[in-house]
């Protein structure tokens, strides 16, 4: 029994990241027990429905079935409800003259071939409740406190498993939304690991990889055609990933295709470490901009310089900063020293607001604050 436990618990936590684990979760309950139906279920207590069900032994009309129309007419359901955290056999609180008048039992359990219930509210957040529910025939025996009490050694865990569910749920939809707005932007953006493992694409940069010409995935990875270019692309990216954020300057390489003349730049920023956690992967720690060179699509210069009242000279700095250039280069281009260059640089933050290099970046490129 000791190991079928043990076994159980490791399904009820695997259920609570992936769907596909229930199914054989309630089998090995319902294994367990002796039961030969089983369902894990949420209900919306003010709408007065289920919110999601899982089930083995029950065929999908049956749950519609009860969810629509026998719920509220559930005893069992009423006497859990009163004590959370605790399981039941209904042999506990059930006589034979309740069983006798009880609609719920006469029209849909009965009928259905099942009589005895053991069951469990595991956690009541709001107006959500989670609870269980298993079932054996008319023709077995009621269930046993040996069995009662190996489900109640179930819900901790079962309470846990919904607590995580709950933040997967979370985590998941930011994620996907991360997603819709990424494939809106019109240049790239690929999320490596510091290894350049690809962890998340949009679509415009899933054109770039499938195209393969300049940059391209092999095993997983980031590579780019040109392999002086991909070396430094590595160093970059395991740079980015080793940073503390607040000191790291965003890198850049122009590279090119190796058959149809294609130029791209690529700006290399990190992630912080608490915007990782809504990504869903503590490995999604750097990320790449991939714009073509010949058609960069960043703020306007104009409209940057009247949003956030830059000078011209201030502009110019900041353009070539969002580019991923170092204040050296910057000088040089720009035909002024260094001191000025650095000038410039601190009043841009200033009237922007910011404070480093990759928030520039994010800012011109107009990226979510998720990154």
């Amino acid at each position: 029994m000791e190991e079928q436990l043990e076994r159980i618990i490791q399904l009820i936590y695997a259920a609570a990241v992936g769907a596909d684990e229930w199914s054989a979760l309630l089998t090995a309950i319902n294994t367990a027990i002796g039961a030969v139906a089983g369902f894990y279920a949420g209900l919306e207590v003010r709408q007065g429905r289920g919110a999601f069900w899982y089930t083995v032994g029950h065929d999908h009309q049956m749950a519609q079935l009860y969810n629509e129309h026998y719920l509220s007419l559930d005893p069992t359901l009423t006497h859990i409800v009163k004590t959370p955290g605790k399981a039941f056999a209904c042999s506990e609180y059930l006589s034979e003259s309740d069983i006798a008048g009880s609609r719920f039992h006469s029209e849909f359990l009965i009928p259905n071939g099942m009589r005895y219930v053991l069951s469990g509210v595991v956690s009541m957040q709001g107006s959500m409740i989670s609870l269980f529910g298993f079932q054996r025939l008319l023709s077995q025996a009621p269930f046993s406190r040996a069995e009662t009490d190996f489900m109640q050694r179930l819900i901790p865990h079962f309470a846990m498993a919904d607590q995580v569910a709950a933040k997967v749920g979370v985590i998941s939809d930011a994620r996907r939304l991360a997603m819709t707005v990424l494939d809106r932007m019109d240049y790239g953006i690929v999320i490596v690991s510091p290894s350049g493992q690809i962890r998340m694409s949009n679509h415009r940069a899933e054109l770039w990889l499938e195209s393969g010409s300049l940059i391209s995935s092999h095993l997983g990875r980031i590579r780019l055609a040109v392999p002086d270019d991909n070396a430094a692309l590595i160093q970059l990216i395991r740079a980015a990933g080793a940073s503390d954020h607040r000191d790291f300057r965003v890198g850049a390489i122009d590279t090119a295709g190796v058959r149809d003349g294609l130029q791209a730049r690529i700006l290399v920023l990190p992630i912080e470490h608490e915007e990782r956690r809504h990504l869903d992967d503590n490995q999604a720690q750097v990320t790449l901009i991939i714009t073509d060179i010949n058609q960069q699509r960043t703020m306007a210069p104009h409209l940057l310089q009247q949003t956030y009242g830059l000078t011209q000279a201030e502009t110019k700095v900041a353009v070539g900063l969002a580019s991923g250039k170092s204040p050296d280069e910057l000088a040089e281009s720009l035909f002024v020293s260094l001191a000025t260059v650095k000038t410039h640089t601190q009043h841009i933050y200033q009237k922007v607001g910011l404070g480093r290099q990759a928030e520039l970046v994010r800012l011109v490129y107009g990226l979510p604050p998720l990154f």
